[in-house]
Formats: structure tokens, sequence, C-alpha cells
């Protein structure tokens, strides 16, 4: 990697695939930059060694895993899955292996994410429950109660001392961790929609991101449902003032683009990252100015995304329907290589 190219949304190319035999279902990068992790529809997490290729095959879920973080070091990744069960990994050795198991939720666990300070793990899921969990003994230190609805997402803010929840119908109510109360709600119900054909409600967050600072805070789903079950409906990322609780963007593929939202991710250098899945198959990557609505660049895929993540500051790593997580590079390509995308077969270190 050339830590000194230009960072280029325009020139964003495939470098390289990591093959997988099921769908992905979500994807996490650890803060090292050394993991990818992903969930796949065969119920075990996918673990790509990043610097030496090993992959790893983790079995011990009962059903998808959805959402995966890691501890600052990298050391240790959390799992949840809609079986309603958190794990947490052991990466530290040659082979990962599992650490601890515990029943998180009655139902589906959607979310997992570990706090700032590496002491505390938020989850939720569609008991309408919000719980932080002790990172490294698996017990309950608090459950927070207040959605009438599935709560899709959890996440801390950097500042240690909030919690911000969204679930189904577009409901986000932020806690104060210091009284362990709700503070305050922000309305994101441009984030739902009512399915006629199928009688059902339809949202909730498919991912969830504060800047560095902390002062913006985006959610990313799907708006103007027609038939959600065939993608009929608009993938939408909001990006709120966290400060004023107010929407300040609305961010749209474009006009033709029908289907769901599946990630996003602010840039240091000042853009917004999304990726999202089309009803057709296919997938791919926005690119906005974070003064602006309008995508700038979208890069198409090959196949549909389900989740995105940053490696390092160059790169980005997406899940596919199609079994593969593909790594790209925000950067012209090196002169005098073809940088063409480089594909690696799975070779369990541990199946």
């Amino acid at each position: 990697m050339n830590s000194s190219a230009v960072i280029d949304p325009t020139q964003t190319h495939e470098t390289s695939e990591l093959k997988h035999q099921n769908p992905l279902t979500t994807l996490r990068v650890d803060p090292t930059g050394r993991y990818v992790a992903a969930g796949a529809q065969d119920l075990d997490v996918q673990l790509w060694n990043l610097e030496d290729g090993n992959h790893f095959s983790l079995a011990g879920h009962k059903s998808w895993v959805r959402s995966i973080d890691f501890s600052a070091d990298g050391k240790l990744m959390y799992t949840a899955c809609w079986g309603g069960t958190i794990k947490i990994w052991d990466l530290s050795h040659e082979i990962p292996g599992m650490k601890r198991s515990f029943q998180a939720h009655q139902g589906a666990a959607r979310w997992v994410r570990l706090s700032p300070d590496g002491k505390r793990v938020a989850t939720s899921g569609n008991d309408l429950l919000v719980k932080l969990w002790n990172a490294e003994s698996g017990e309950l230190e608090q459950q927070f109660s207040g959605h009438d609805r599935h709560v899709y997402g959890v996440d801390f803010h950097p500042d240690g001392q909030h919690l911000v929840s969204q679930d189904l119908m577009g409901n986000v109510i932020v806690w104060d961790l210091n009284t362990n109360k709700k503070q305050r709600t922000i309305d994101a119900s441009v984030m739902t929609g009512y399915d006629k054909k199928f009688a059902a409600d339809m949202g909730g967050a498919r991912d969830m991101q504060f800047n560095a600072d902390g002062s913006l805070w985006a959610s990313a789903g799907i708006t103007k449902v027609v038939n959600s079950f065939a993608g009929i409906q608009d993938p939408i990322i909001v990006v709120f003032d966290w400060e004023t609780g107010e929407a300040k963007r609305q961010l749209r593929a474009a006009e033709k683009f029908k289907g769901v939202a599946w990630g996003v991710r602010f840039h240091s250098q000042g853009f917004t990252i999304g990726t999202g899945a089309e009803k057709g198959g296919k997938g791919e990557i926005w690119f906005y100015k974070d003064d602006q609505e309008t995508v700038f660049h979208t890069h198409a895929m090959k196949s549909a995304a389900r989740a995105l993540d940053l490696v390092g500051n160059d790169r980005l790593a997406v899940a596919h329907a199609d079994g593969s997580v593909r790594l790209y590079r925000m950067t012209a390509k090196p002169n005098g290589t073809d940088d063409a995308p480089k594909a690696t077969e799975n070779t369990d270190g541990q199946s």
C-alpha cells in the first residue's frame, strides 16, 4: 500500500476478493486493520487476516450473525446473532477461539457495539430492549426500555457517556449513561414506511456511524416503501446534528436505484461513504461531499452489498450477497501496474 497516495473517491477500484461459498450478512474491520470479519448464511463467522492471508471459519452460532465488533487492539471480537446470542472470540492466539457466549435477548440480537473505553458492550434486539454488559465477564450491568418496536441498532457516542438506539419505526432514543435514563429522542421516521401489499411496517437502521468528534451521527436504511419484499423502496442515509437532533442531510442514490442502504462511514477527508443493494441484485458505493445531499461519485459493484467498513484511510471492505468480501482502493491505480482484482479462495486455518 502506498500511504502517500492521494485519496480520490472517483478513482475507486476493486483490488482483491475474499471468497466464501454462502451469501454474507454483515461485515466489520478491526481497528488495527488486520482482520475483516463477516457473518454468512451458513451461520459461521468468516475471519480473514489481511496481513498473512489466513482464513478461519468460526462455528458456534445457531442462526445468522447480523452484527460484529472488535476491541480497540483487535484481540477480541464480539458477534450477535438472530438467536439472541452474543459470542466473544479470542483472536490473540494463532488459532482464534470462542472465549465466552451468553444469551442477550429473547428473539434476535440485532446489534453489538463496544464502548470507547472497551469496558462495556451494548446490544439491542427484537425484545424491544437495549442492554449494557460487562465486556470481560459478560454480566448484565444495565437494561433500558422505552422502544415499542424491534430495536435495530445501538451505538456509543465517542464521549462514552451516551448511547443512541433506533427502532423499526424510526424512533431514536439517546440514553444518558451517567443517570441510566432516557435523555431525549430524535425523529428518524423518514426511515420507515408501510408496505400495503404485505400489511407490514418496514424500516429500521441497517447501519449507524458517528463521525470522529461525535458532532454528527448517521443512520442507513430505507424510505418510500412500496413493496419491500420485492425491493421497491428507496435507500436513504440520514445525517443528524448530534447537539440539536435535527436531520442535516438526507443522502440518496440515483433515482433509478431501488433497494436498501446497508452501510455508511464518515471519511476524515471530508466526505461520506454509503453502500447499498439494488432490487435486481447489483450493488453500489456512493460518495457524498459533507455539505451536499447528492452523490458526486458512484462506483458500481458486481453484487449487492450487505455491509461496508473502512480499512485504514484509503481502502473499503464490502460484504456481498454472492459470498465475497471485496476490497476497494480509493486512489488512482499505480503507474505501470494493472492493479487488477486478485481472488483468494478460502483456505481455512480452522473449520
